[in-house]
């Protein structure tokens, strides 16, 4: 039977500037922006869109991960405090010649530590792209 390409999300992984970042669990990637509306009376009382085009164009990476002392894992914290970006990637590894990714220079922020009793701690994150991120399509 053959696949329809389904990808398997333990090797989505995002990396900064200097690394994978370790400890990685689930994650989200979401886009986001502004339709231009272009309506006139010529179109009565119907709403129309500029085609191609959009405004307030972001993208956000948000998910969760283990607590530890990578050093990756430790300098996105240190981010987030000090409010410093950086390259980040993210890129769903699959069976294509060249895999689906996102890159570009992004803030990490709202970081939320969950410490429950006798279970790992984790630490969820969001990453907020500042200007354009490149985005690179699969090629099978």
């Amino acid at each position: 039977m053959a696949s329809s390409g389904e990808i398997n999300g333990t090797p989505c992984i995002v990396q900064n500037g200097s690394g994978e970042i370790v400890g990685q669990g689930s994650l989200t990637h979401t886009y986001g922006g502004t339709l231009i509306e272009t309506s006139n009376q010529s179109n009565g009382d119907f709403i129309t869109y500029m085609e191609g085009e959009n405004a307030g164009k972001q993208h956000i990476f948000a998910g969760e991960f283990t607590y530890n002392n990578n050093t990756q894992f430790r300098k996105v914290r240190k981010d987030v405090f000090d409010v410093i970006s950086d390259t980040y990637t993210l890129t769903f590894i699959s069976d294509a010649t060249t895999d689906e990714s996102f890159s570009g220079i992004f803030f990490p922020t709202g970081l939320t530590d969950n410490i429950g009793q006798g279970v790992k701690v984790t630490t969820a994150l969001s990453f907020n792209s500042s200007g354009q991120v490149v985005h690179t399509e699969a090629v099978t």
